[in-house]
């Protein structure tokens, strides 16, 4: 079944799943974008509004399942969230349960059970609400929730220039730092040539000193 105006992110690095992805989920109607990193994810979610997410366990950057948790703790309206593993599931059954997605798949599943699962997450229609995190005691007015996600979002936009800003500083002061050591060397240079030149200076006159002795010698002889 196909749930029509489903609107979907997915986050995985791995240039097969994203056309593996591509090809089955448009062939059956639905809308696919792609994220590379969480960075993007976040990034997307601020622009953009997306009924299911799904999710690479080995995401660059957070994990699946830390954005997961991230998204559930402060996005109330928030997409459904498929987790895609290339592990074992039952060996992750309990970081799934803890991370609050609503699904999670195999990588290498069948189609059929890829498209089953979107199906079941959808049954009851895509702006049917969401399960309440039992954390939360009461709900906020839609628009403020609206704001908070959208701050939340920005927010992780912010922490990405930050971090990218920290980086260039870092970066221009080891080229100062280079810079410097560089005319340290070329001052130590130029004083190793002048020490030089000063003991050439000195060894000259010294040979100067010793012919004049000589001198001095032969015509006290002669």
């Amino acid at each position: 079944m196909v749930t029509p105006d489903l609107k979907i992110l997915s986050c995985d690095d791995d240039e097969n799943i994203r056309a593996f992805l591509y090809s089955l989920l448009t062939e059956h109607g639905y809308d696919i974008e792609f994220a590379r990193d969480s960075n993007e994810v976040f990034k997307n979610l601020g622009r953009a509004k997306y009924d299911l997410l799904i999710l690479d366990v080995n995401t660059p950057g957070l994990n699946g399942y830390k954005v997961a948790e991230k998204i559930s703790e402060n996005i109330i309206n928030r997409p459904r969230i498929l987790i895609f593993t290339a592990r074992n599931i039952e060996d992750e059954r309990l970081q799934f349960v803890t991370c609050g997605a609503d699904a999670i798949l195999r990588k290498g599943a069948p189609c059929d059970r890829i498209l089953g699962t979107i199906a079941e997450l959808f049954s009851k229609g895509v702006n049917s609400p969401m399960q309440e995190n039992p954390r939360r005691e009461e709900p906020r007015k839609p628009e403020e929730q609206i704001a908070k996600d959208l701050q939340y979002c920005i927010s992780r936009v912010t922490q990405v220039e930050d971090s990218i800003t920290l980086k260039n500083l870092r970066y221009e002061e080891f080229i100062r730092d280079l810079l410097r050591e560089k005319q340290r060397t070329e001052k130590n240079y130029l004083e190793f040539k002048r020490i030089e030149t000063e003991v050439m200076k000195m060894k000259n006159w010294g040979y100067a000193v010793a012919a004049l002795s000589v001198m001095a010698i032969m015509r006290a002889f002669f």
